[in-house]
């Protein structure tokens, strides 16, 4: 009975020796997962990252469009290029992009912190030189990265004069003060007066485009491929950063819409004077120095009385001196269209012309932009959008620039013609957009220009280099069309 005993109880020490060395060797037992949340104080599709009290939220799209004249239009500013409607430029042209974004959000004693980015892709063949290796070009981009907080906002944004968005109403870059496709750098402080009523004060990069120094015979730095070689950003001869541009805006946003007024101060000081061979003068010296500015109002007003989503927006801006704060798109470019035969019309973009009086001649511009978008049904609706701007140079900065663009072989007015360099343009157009799913849709849009050009006449028209490509010009008012057709699918709402 006792080795029975003996038997069974060595037997069970065994087992618990043996279960005991299996328990040893079994996995410690995991942490629970701590599972994505949803944030719901910032809205829809934002998350918390695990392991912290951020919100984020992650979006983009991928989109296919296509154009007939759409990157010789006066809005995209690749006119500067050859010319709309020449055989110098892309009557066709294809672009594919893709963006992505992150919005991430926290709060603090001092109320909500937020970050903002935007990366993307482009790949298109719109510019107007055309490529003997075809293909077009492509390229990495980031057009937004900002830090919220406390009523500042730091980095690459909307500019605070902006208020009139010409992407909620057309897929063409259509000639406007909106920054909104781009951004700009700027650091900025906002203040909340209640009601919907703030206020904002904003250090900004210098919107500018050429200073034209016609002090010495010949008007230096035009230079580009293809076009006149006074017809691209015209002598740059703007002094050196030496402050930004100062901006300032007062707004209210309410259930009915919003509405702006605003303005800006610019430095539109010219550098040096220069002499013949475009050295500098040793009697000149400094550079004029001259403020630019610019005011304007807007609003965005909802119509839904109308039909439920329907808007009306507009905005209006007069500058001296500070032109891209009423074209700002197409940039640096000045517009240019051959005709058919020997007929060409153009204009000069420019801040001011530093004459050879010595004086600075600032260059004042008028624009208008407006637009109506009506939704038809709720996956349906169609906007119909306009522009007119007006630039003036003075009989001073006129003819200056008449005598020193013959001189240097790219313009040439014939005697007793108009040697006006004030010119203006305006542009109708219309989208429409089917949104098939809230994520994807496809649309339209169609654009008409009308130039009512500078230095009208007869007269000569030189490419870069003083190559003549148009002996017997007759500089008259032109016009062109642009259509475009979009295929656009959100990766992330």
């Amino acid at each position: 009975m006792k080795m029975v005993k003996s038997l069974l109880l060595g037997s069970a020490a065994g087992l618990v020796a043996v279960a005991g060395a299996q328990a040893a060797d079994l996995p410690v037992k995991a942490k629970p997962v701590e599972y994505v949340k949803v944030c719901s104080l910032y809205g829809a599709g934002f998350y918390y990252i695990p392991g912290t009290d951020i919100c984020m939220k992650m979006g983009g799209f991928v989109r296919g469009q296509y154009y007939y004249n759409g990157g010789q239009s006066v809005g995209t500013g690749a006119l500067a290029t050859s010319g709309q409607q020449s055989r110098f430029s892309n009557d066709f042209g294809m672009r594919t992009r893709a963006v992505w974004t992150v919005d991430t959000r926290s709060q603090t004693e001092w109320g909500t912190l937020r970050t903002y980015v935007l990366f993307g892709y482009t790949h298109d063949n719109l510019t107007g030189a055309i490529s003997n290796a075809g293909g077009g070009s492509a390229g990495v981009y980031a057009t937004r990265g900002f830090i919220q907080f406390a009523g500042f906002t730091f980095g690459k944004a909307v500019s605070f004069y902006d208020i009139y968005s010409t992407g909620a109403i057309s897929y063409l870059a259509i000639a406007a003060s909106d920054t909104g496709d781009s951004g700009i750098n700027l650091a900025a402080y906002t203040m909340q007066f209640g009601n919907g009523v703030s206020a904002t004060i904003s250090a900004e990069d210098p919107r500018r485009v050429g200073i034209a120094n016609v002090d010495g015979v010949n008007v230096t730095g035009f230079a580009t491929s293809g076009v006149p070689t006074a017809l691209n950003t015209l002598n740059n001869d703007y002094v050196g950063v030496r402050w930004p541009d100062v901006v300032a805006n007062v707004r209210v946003d309410q259930a009915w819409g919003s509405f702006q007024v605003m303005g800006a101060i610019h430095d539109a000081s010219a550098a040096y004077n220069y002499d013949v061979n475009n050295q500098l003068t040793n009697l000149g010296g400094n550079g004029e120095d001259e403020i630019g500015f610019a005011v304007g109002a807007g609003a965005v007003i909802n119509t839904s009385f109308i039909s439920p989503g329907d808007k009306f927006s507009f905005q209006v801006n007069y500058t001296e001196g500070a032109m891209r704060y009423a074209i700002w798109t197409p940039g640096a470019y000045s517009p240019m269209f051959y005709g058919g035969g020997n007929s060409v019309g153009f204009g000069l973009f420019s801040d001011g012309v530093y004459t050879a009086a010595g004086g600075m001649e600032l260059t004042k511009v008028l624009g208008i932009n407006a637009a109506y978008d009506h939704r038809w049904t709720p996956a349906l609706k169609t906007s119909v959008y306009g522009g007119y701007f007006d630039v003036d140079y003075s009989d001073a900065a006129s003819a200056n620039l008449c005598a020193n663009l013959a001189q240097a072989g790219a313009i040439r007015v014939a005697a007793g013609n108009s040697c006006d360099a004030s010119f203006s343009f305006w542009q109708l157009g219309s989208r429409t957009q089917w949104n098939i799913r809230p994520d994807f849709y496809m649309g339209v849009d169609v654009l008409y220009t009308a130039l009512d050009t500078a230095f009208a006449g007869a007269g000569s028209v030189a490419r870069n280099g003083g190559t003549a490509i148009i002996n017997n010009a007759n500089f008259e008012d032109q016009d062109a069309w642009t259509f475009t057709f979009r295929v656009h699918r959100d990766i992330v709402p």
